[in-house]
């Protein structure tokens, strides 16, 4: 989901860097370790911090050769909490493999 923090604040309210050492981490289509894995993110990946569920965070980031964090349409308003829609992958990592960098 996006815009939790509602109509005043961005769609994704952070972001934050994959601070995974020991190889990638796993993008889970729910926020639970036996959900399906739909990606993987390398060390330092960075990602946008959107929805949170006990120890899982719910992230938007940027997949392909020419998409950017920008590119993911999460930096501004929307007038009312949703599903992401956008042109980026999304999808639930263990809160504690993130680094926050701004937020």
């Amino acid at each position: 989901m996006i815009g939790l923090e509602g109509p005043a604040f961005d769609a994704c309210g952070g972001i934050a860097r994959v601070a995974t050492y020991d190889g990638e981490e796993p993008v889970r289509e729910r926020p639970e370790a036996g959900a399906l894995e739909s990606d993987t993110l390398p060390h330092r990946a960075l990602v946008w911090l959107c929805d949170a569920e006990g120890e899982w965070q719910g992230i938007v980031y940027p997949s392909g050769e020419f998409q950017e964090l920008g590119d993911c349409r999460v930096s501004s308003p929307v007038a009312e909490s949703r599903p992401y829609d956008g042109p980026c992958r999304h999808g639930w990592v263990m809160a504690v493999n993130l680094q926050l960098v701004a937020g």
